[in-house]
């Protein structure tokens, strides 16, 4: 576990100066409209309080900035030291006069007291979490009643030519542009292999259910190869 846990740290560390501008390209610039749509899905309220976990360099804080306005603060949580830096740098250029702050934390162990946050997001980080159902819960206990939780996440797609056309993508294309644009070959080996073995989105509901979420639901985006989870606490 904490090999693993170290492992992951490096590789996000590796690939932080240039996280976005790779991501633009190898979704051919789509992720930005998936993260627009799981912000939309969130309904957002002006004064809401928001909390992005596995933030990264903080693409759905800027959306979600927006939404909240000026008045309320957005608090995005991730692992990554490295990630957080960008994060800041971008942020103060895109929303400089908006509300956020950037934490160090854990998802299984979240630094914020119960029923805090009108809405939690997750973008491409879920799969990457070892204990999802632990994760799941924390976010649970933090949210408000009636509070929203939406995950944006890359999933594989049901249809039989594009799963095949998806796989071959994952196995030639993504890890060889990445290593183009990072030198890190195991950084998008280890974003191939956590899509390939991520779980269908019907386990990811269950998990959403069992974790106590009502109204849970998703939507399968570009063909199904990203989808957006979402669920109301009770």
């Amino acid at each position: 576990m904490a090999n693993n846990t170290i492992d992951v740290q490096n590789i996000f560390s590796s690939i932080a100066e240039k996280y976005d501008k790779l991501n633009s390209i190898l979704t051919f610039n789509i992720d930005k409209l998936w993260r627009k749509k799981a912000i939309r899905v969130c309904d957002l309220k002006v004064n809401d309080k928001v909390l992005d976990l596995c933030c990264g360099t903080g693409q759905m804080i800027d959306y979600a900035c927006r939404k909240v306005g000026k008045n309320a603060e957005v608090i995005g949580l991730d692992f990554n030291q490295e990630m957080i830096n960008v994060g800041y740098k971008r942020l103060n250029h895109s929303i400089g006069d908006y509300k956020y702050k950037l934490i160090k934390g854990d998802i299984i162990q979240l630094p914020f007291e119960d029923n805090s946050f009108h809405c939690v997001t997750i973008a491409f980080g879920l799969r990457n979490i070892k204990d999802k159902n632990r994760a799941l819960s924390e976010i649970y206990r933090v949210l408000k009643p009636e509070g929203k939780l939406v995950c944006l996440e890359l999933s594989n797609p049901e249809l039989p030519i594009l799963k095949e056309l998806h796989s071959a993508y994952l196995t030639f294309i993504l890890p060889t542009i990445g290593y183009i644009g990072t030198k890190d070959k195991s950084a998008y080996a280890y974003l191939r292999d956590s899509v390939k073995n991520f779980m269908p989105k019907e386990k990811l509901k269950f998990l959403f259910d069992d974790t106590g979420f009502i109204r849970t639901e998703y939507l399968s985006l570009t063909g199904g190869i990203a989808s957006i989870h979402y669920g109301v606490k009770k």
